[in-house]
């Protein structure tokens, strides 16, 4: 039996999506990122910096990711478009010149110092994952060329190791990451803890449950203050400013983050993160995932349709935003509650309420334009 992982058909394949060097409401830069490499065991120098830079480093070189070879041994990025990049979003110190310790022995003067710093670090930071059928251990980026004459090109020279970039062409599970919200947060435990609930808000649940031992350890607390062993530092300098945080951005994230700590005893021993998207999230997403759910029957889980008590399945909540474009899909199902209420059941409840939603749509359209989504 062969250790290789297995490879999913190019067509099934997460891919990004947007442009990373133009933020844009209407099409986010998004990277599919898999689970098991968001929420891992880190060891190494890994800053805020760092994590916005790789997002960005992966993002660029996504269709380039396991072709790399002897004629194409790394990936290339410019640093002036870089610097363009993060000064967008307020980081206009990491072009500043400074001194970089690029070897042992050899420490320069030069141009991006902080970049060129965070490149180095994450060639020394690694990551662990494990899933279902693989298991390792990898550098963030593999390599990167430091040497003089490769920074005066004004590009950095880069490559991902292949075992981790088959994990993330193949993931069994992922979070679909937004680089700009990541490059919007301030905070490092910000970062950290909107990249972990990315993984988890597209789940039925909707929920995080985690002892508040394992979330020091994927914010990396303990590496900052022993006194964020106790619940009320914790909340009051790490969880509570993140969580604000994240919500300041639930526009361009997508979603909001309440949370609320557990008691085994007197002790409060885990932490409970409850996430709700954006009404425009939630398009969003129907819209990436329409695809691989388009050909599901409307049988499931069928409702009795009396009595105003119909439920869409996932394939109906997709159809309507062919139906009825525009339009508060929520705001349709309550109509179709209401207007159903006392009716004889329909045999097929699912293409009742489609029917309905169509021609309540068209009439609608010119009568009520305020029960327009957009």
């Amino acid at each position: 039996m062969s250790d290789k992982p297995a490879q999913l058909p190019l067509q099934q394949r997460p891919t990004p999506t947007g442009d990373v060097w133009e933020p844009s409401k209407t099409h986010p830069a998004t990277v599919p990122v898999p689970v098991s490499v968001v929420i891992v065991r880190i060891e190494g120098p890994y800053t805020g910096l760092d994590r916005k830079l790789w997002l960005v480093l992966l993002h660029h070189a996504w269709n380039e990711l396991g072709t790399l070879d002897s004629n194409k041994p790394y990936h290339e990025i410019s640093v002036a478009e870089l610097l363009r990049l993060f000064r967008k979003f307020g980081r206009g110190d990491i072009g500043k010149r400074g001194v970089v310790k690029f070897s042992e022995h050899n420490a320069e003067v030069t141009e991006a110092a902080a970049l060129w710093d965070s490149v180095r670090r994450l060639v020394k930071t690694t990551v662990d994952w494990e899933d279902a059928n693989y298991q390792g251990i990898t550098s963030l980026i593999s390599g990167a060329l430091l040497q003089k004459r490769y920074r005066e090109t004004g590009k950095i020279y880069y490559a991902f190791d292949a075992a981790l970039a088959q994990r993330i062409l193949a993931p069994r599970v992922f979070a679909r990451l937004r680089v700009h919200v990541v490059l919007a947060l301030r905070s490092k435990y910000a970062v950290t803890l909107y990249e972990i609930l990315e993984a988890y808000v597209n789940r039925r649940e909707n929920t995080l449950t985690v002892s508040l031992s394992d979330l020091r350890n994927w914010l990396k607390v303990s590496e900052d203050a022993s006194s964020y062993d106790e619940w009320k530092y914790l909340k009051r300098r790490v969880i509570q400013p993140a969580v604000d945080e994240i919500n300041e951005h639930s526009d361009e994230g997508g979603f909001f983050v309440a949370y609320e700590a557990l008691r085994e005893g007197r002790a409060f021993t885990k932490i409970k993160f409850t996430l709700s998207k954006t009404a425009t999230r939630d398009d969003r997403d129907l819209l990436l995932q329409g695809k691989a759910r388009r050909g599901r029957a409307f049988t499931a889980n069928a409702p009795s349709g009396a009595g105003g008590t119909y439920e869409p399945t996932d394939a109906v909540w997709d159809k309507l935003l062919e139906i009825a474009p525009g339009w508060d899909r929520q705001m349709l199902v309550a109509r179709f509650r209401e207007w159903s209420k006392g009716r004889e059941p329909p045999d097929n409840p699912h293409g009742a309420f489609l029917g309905w939603a169509k021609r309540f749509s068209k009439d609608k359209r010119n009568k009520e334009p305020d029960l327009l989504t957009y």
